[in-house]
């Protein structure tokens, strides 16, 4: 577990993993008297570790071991001095919400066991639980639509699962234990939405097809090189996210989407992006991976076209691309300086939002088409396009409803 919680917390891009151990900084604290051995050592490890906000490998391994002193004694005291109290629900309860329990395997399969009303089951900073119920339990609960599982460290596997029939959605976060291989063999064949975040993914975490899925998100996740979403036939929305690892996706060719995010995939190579085909919205970190994508046969640029979190000083638009179709253009957390010049390209270009781009500072000439502008927390470029002396103030004068903030 060790190791999968340092290489998790290296792909953390919102510093998940460090909101957790906060939390159970708390909770071990408050159980400390209890425990055989003094933890108090650790614990001040854990906490001025985290105060201090550093970020080195060796500080990481610190607090990590630090920490599994800590739930070792835990797990000592919940087993054998049977702390765990049982957890008896009322039967029509809709909704249940377990943070940062100190409950077994077995307690949690006794509390669902009668909930044939549940609808919604979220599992947060649960880190005594090492499996979900069987299908036994889950074959009852013919209600539960959606799933939570958050900070649960130590769960290795997802019981029986897979008999919840009527679940809708589910996302897991911050799992590392989890065996995701062959992972969609324990969820339910008819699932529509799988959010995964800061869990470790095998080449074939995807090989057998959920039939019903139609919205896949992943981020911050350690995968393999490669991740083989062939049978995901009904899939219709991607999102990938701060995947460091992931090269390659296997069987694209199969897929129509309507809706994908590519941010800060690194090492995805350009043959796999230029197979994409999507109808709808695009959104991408890297000019280069969109202009791979635009110039590849075939292709349409959609109507909704996004760069989020570009890295780069300074873009540009492939020329022989066609973006006609694009009627909205979004900036959202880019460093570059200015937009590409070429943005007569955009002929059909109706709206343009840019948010949260601090170092943007001028237009350059826009489409006579666009009808709606909108900026946001851009301080520079706000200052150019102020009526009537801002530099860019004539190329947007024209349009009609125009947006700051």
């Amino acid at each position: 577990m060790a190791s999968q919680l340092l290489l998790i917390w290296e792909a953390d891009s919102e510093s998940s993993l460090k909101e957790a151990l906060k939390k159970e900084h708390s909770n071990l604290k408050q159980i400390m008297s209890l425990m055989d051995d003094d933890i108090s050592q650790h614990l001040e490890t854990i906490k001025s570790a985290l105060a201090e906000e550093r970020d080195e490998v060796l500080v990481k391994e610190n607090i990590i071991r630090a920490w599994l002193c800590c739930h070792d004694q835990r797990i000592k005291i919940l087993y054998g001095r049977s702390i765990g109290s049982q957890l008896i629900m009322p039967s029509a309860l809709r909704v249940l919400d377990l943070d940062s329990c100190n409950i077994t395997d077995g307690a949690l399969a006794i509390c669902l066991e009668g909930l044939t009303s549940l609808t919604r089951l979220i599992l947060s900073n649960t880190m005594t639980l090492t499996s979900l119920p069987s299908d036994e339990v889950f074959t009852h609960m013919t209600k539960l639509d959606s799933l939570y599982i958050r900070a649960c460290w130590c769960l290795r596997s997802l019981g029986g699962l897979r008999a919840a029939t009527s679940l809708y959605s589910a996302g897991i976060f911050s799992c590392p234990s989890l065996d995701l291989a062959h992972g969609a063999e324990f969820l339910p064949l008819f699932l529509k939405d799988l959010y995964i975040r800061s869990c470790m993914l095998a080449a074939d975490s995807f090989s057998c097809g959920l039939r019903g899925l139609e919205r896949l998100m992943i981020r911050d996740c350690r995968t393999s090189a490669f991740l083989w979403i062939a049978h995901q036939t009904s899939l219709l929305s991607l999102s990938l996210y701060h995947l460091p690892d992931l090269c390659n996706l296997v069987g694209l060719s199969s897929l129509q989407l309507y809706d994908l995010e590519l941010i800060d995939v690194p090492k995805l190579a350009a043959e796999c992006i230029s197979q994409f085909r999507i109808k709808s919205s695009f959104c991408v970190s890297s000019s280069k991976s969109l202009n791979h994508m635009v110039s590849a046969e075939g292709f349409t640029v959609p109507a909704f076209l996004c760069l989020e979190g570009c890295k780069e000083s300074s873009v540009s638009f492939e020329q022989s691309a066609n973006f006609s179709y694009v009627k909205c253009l979004t900036l959202r957390d880019c460093e570059m300086q200015s937009l590409p010049r070429n943005m007569e390209c955009f002929s059909s270009l109706t709206k343009l939002e840019i948010y949260d781009c601090p170092n943007m500072s001028s237009l350059p000439d826009l489409p006579s088409s666009l009808e709606h502008i909108c900026v946001w927390n851009c301080g520079l470029l706000e200052k150019s396009c102020r009526a009537p002396d801002g530099e860019s103030w004539p190329k947007i004068a024209h349009i009609r409803w125009k947006q700051f903030r």
